[in-house]
Order: structure tokens, then C-alpha cells, then sequence
């Protein structure tokens, strides 16, 4: 089977889960589809939101994001030697954003795999899991012919910016700065981030939308804000 067929096959599955590869460390890439009791399983991966924004993450919301990608995406998960997940990539087809439009040079649609939900368990980190499952979802995308893939994060102390770019995602960014967006967390809580971008065909580029706030390339201090966002 080539990586066309292999990736085809992952995209049409509707297993509740399946492991599709051994790494060579020992380690696992496997699907997992909507159940309840798949729901805990991906509550749990979720904690790390928790932990660094202070939005609490409960059993119904871990339900409406596992169906989310069970009607419009693939829930990626990483299980280390003993089969025990400890690490995700939920991904979304053509998701909409805030600040950044993809378009094309020949004004056809264009499609898009959204990084929704990256997230791996405090006590496997650094280990490669992310970085593996990033890699995973970007070859996902191209051989299942999406035009790009792109993903959102902190504008600033981003602990995935830095897995994205070493698989080749870009900052959206224009002649102004760099393209971000306030995001509001809980009801007293919020803060900038900023999207990656890897496109995986030719001819198709960034454009800032209406509601876009531009901070600094190199100090990522706001420089400017959209009218919702005009500080008087």
C-alpha cells in the first residue's frame, strides 16, 4: 500500500479507534472515534488546557469537540509503549477564523486541515509525541489533497510554535506584522494568538481579515487593534 492509499483509508475509516503505526520508539498512532467512554479518554488529554489557561474542561465539552471530529475531522492520538494515550492532534476540515484568510491566486476554494486541539499529558512531555503527530496530520492533509494545513496558538510563550516550524508551518504575517487575534478563554480570561500555516500546494497566500490585530515581528507587542478591539 502506498502513502495515498494509506492516508485514504485513515480518512474513510469510522472505527472508534484503530491503530494505524509502530513507531520506532515503541510508540503508537492510532484514530479514535465519538463513544462515552472515548470521551474521558480524550477529557483527560484536554487537561493541558486547563492547566495553562484556567478553562475547565468537563465531560460534555470533551463530548462536543470528540463529535466535532467525528462529523468534520480525524482525533489523532499518540499511545506510548503500554498502549496508553498521552498525547492528541484533533483536526478539523476547513475551519473558519477571526484574522486570517487562505486564498488562491486563481480564486478557486480553497482547503484547509485546522490543527484544533494539540495537546500531550504534562508527564510525557518532551519526548517527540507532539512533534510526531504534527508530522502525522501534515502528511494526513497532502496526500488526502487538502491545499493547507494551519493551526492557532499563543502569540507569545507558545510551547507548540516552535514543533510547527520545525515541520515547515509559517507565522501568518504581512508587510504590517504579524497577524493576530484576541481570544477569550473564560469569562474573565483571554489572551493574543497568532496562526501557522503550511500550504501544500502552489499559489496560494495570506490575506489579514477585518477583525485582525497586528503585533510586532520581533517584540510581538500589539501595534494595532480592529475597530472591535479600539482601546479609548
Amino acid at each position: 500500500m502506498n502513502k495515498k492509499e494509506f492516508y485514504k483509508n485513515i480518512y474513510e475509516d469510522t472505527h472508534k479507534f484503530k491503530i494505524w503505526k509502530k513507531l520506532n520508539n515503541g510508540c503508537y498512532i492510532a484514530t479514535m472515534g465519538y463513544t462515552d467512554e472515548n470521551a474521558y479518554i480524550l477529557m483527560k488529554l484536554l487537561k493541558s488546557f486547563e492547566e495553562q489557561y484556567g478553562e475547565e474542561i468537563t465531560y460534555e465539552a470533551a463530548k462536543e469537540e470528540l463529535k466535532l471530529y467525528d462529523t468534520n475531522g480525524k482525533l489523532f492520538i499518540y499511545l506510548d509503549e503500554n498502549m496508553i494515550p498521552v498525547s492528541m492532534n484533533g483536526v478539523t476540515y476547513n475551519e473558519e477564523n477571526l484574522s486570517v484568510d487562505f486564498k488562491s491566486y486563481d480564486d478557486k476554494n480553497v482547503s484547509s486541515v485546522y490543527f484544533y486541539g494539540l495537546s500531550t499529558l504534562k508527564n510525557f512531555r518532551g519526548r517527540g509525541a507532539c512533534s510526531k503527530l504534527v508530522s502525522f496530520a501534515i502528511e494526513y492533509a497532502y496526500y488526502n489533497d487538502f491545499d493547507l494545513v494551519y493551526a492557532r496558538t499563543d502569540l507569545i510563550g507558545s510551547n507548540s510554535e516552535g514543533i510547527m516550524k520545525k515541520h515547515g508551518m509559517q507565522v501568518c504575517e504581512n508587510d504590517e506584522g504579524i497577524i493576530a487575534e484576541w481570544v477569550d478563554v473564560t469569562e474573565d480570561k483571554g489572551d493574543y494568538r497568532l496562526h501557522l500555516w503550511l500550504p501544500l500546494k502552489n499559489g496560494l497566500y495570506t490575506e489579514k481579515k477585518d477583525d485582525a490585530i497586528i503585533a510586532d515581528k520581533d517584540s510581538r507587542a500589539i501595534k494595532s487593534y480592529c475597530k472591535k478591539y479600539t482601546i479609548i
